[in-house]
């Protein structure tokens, strides 16, 4: 199973793919670690942002994307763009999402335990979340 780990951050979908097979972790090399939004505000933008995600899944034959799901009120509440794009991502023909809350993340990770630490994944510290959030949802496939 290969899974894309995503983290909505400002006009940027931060992702991270993770690859469990025959009970092993693998980190795929990925031919970059972020998607990026123009404008939120304009339908060529978020078109050309939904076209480009989509090739870059079907490019790595991404089996799920999961997504970072953020709060919608109070001190930690995502922004509007971000919405915006969690639900473009959403709409994407043919292809799985769901979306993963940090309660529901840390608590798989919690049952399974950390596979490895982050520092040894070799990924860029601001990937982290994308990578948790990818780690929640196969271990939590796992139990």
């Amino acid at each position: 199973m290969l899974v894309c780990g995503v983290d909505l951050s400002g006009n940027d979908a931060i992702v991270s793919l993770l690859k469990f097979e025959q009970g092993v972790f693998h980190l795929p090399a990925c031919r970059t670690t972020r998607v990026s939004c123009t404008n939120p505000d304009s339908r060529e933008a978020l078109v050309y942002f939904q076209k480009t995600f989509a090739k870059l899944v079907e490019d790595y034959k991404v089996d799920q994307v999961v997504i970072r799901a953020r709060m919608k009120k109070g001190k930690f509440a995502g922004g509007a763009n971000g919405f915006i794009l969690e639900g473009v991502l959403q709409v994407i023909p043919d292809i799985k999402v769901s979306l993963l809350t940090a309660t529901e993340q840390k608590a798989a990770i919690k049952q399974y335990g950390m596979p490895m630490s982050f520092a040894e994944t070799g990924l860029k510290k601001f990937q982290e979340p994308a990578f948790m959030t990818a780690l929640g949802y196969v271990v939590g496939q796992l139990a």
